[in-house]
């Protein structure tokens, strides 16, 4: 019996790990779309940092046409008043793209099993190729224009060259 509820425990604590923003269990690698590049903003409403930024990342939102945004806000599945704070801020800055909902402790263990390093901080950017490859990490704010940079250079592929014909 003890095994059983131990069981049901690590299962059930796993589903609920990120939520949609209508607390819906949902997980990042389903947003991460094999056609697109995908930019992770972590946030939380509280993050000075994050209210500066985000603004930028409102304008970034559908620039490049094979790019897409997922917010992940650290206010927290378990908190009180985390859903409102999360909504409160999404619309303050008139957020379009989807933003999932978990906790630090959620997303460190998420980063420590799927990036080079655990949670820093907030914001903390993330940036994935089309087949879900981590290509970019940083902990700390970072320029748009650096993250276009980051998928403009790695999206171009090598044109063939073109034969000269000698005469």
């Amino acid at each position: 019996m003890i095994f059983v509820s131990l069981f049901m425990l690590f299962t059930s604590h796993s589903t609920m790990a990120f939520t949609d923003i209508d607390g819906k269990p949902a997980t990042i690698e389903s947003f991460i779309d094999k056609d697109k590049w995908t930019v992770v903003e972590v946030w939380s409403s509280d993050c000075h940092v994050c209210r500066q930024h985000m603004p930028s990342m409102v304008k970034f939102n559908g620039k490049l046409k094979n790019t897409q945004i997922l917010g992940i806000t650290l206010d927290g599945i378990d908190e009180k008043d985390g859903y409102d704070n999360a909504e409160e801020f999404i619309m303050e800055f008139g957020i379009k793209f989807p933003n999932l909902v978990t906790n630090a402790i959620e997303m460190n263990i998420w980063m420590q099993q799927n990036s080079p390093e655990g949670l820093i901080g907030t914001p903390t950017f993330m940036i994935f190729a089309p087949k879900g490859k981590l290509v970019a990490m940083q902990a700390g704010p970072v320029g748009v224009d650096q993250i276009e940079r980051i998928i403009t250079s790695r999206s171009k592929t090598p044109k063939p060259r073109s034969k000269v014909v000698k005469k």
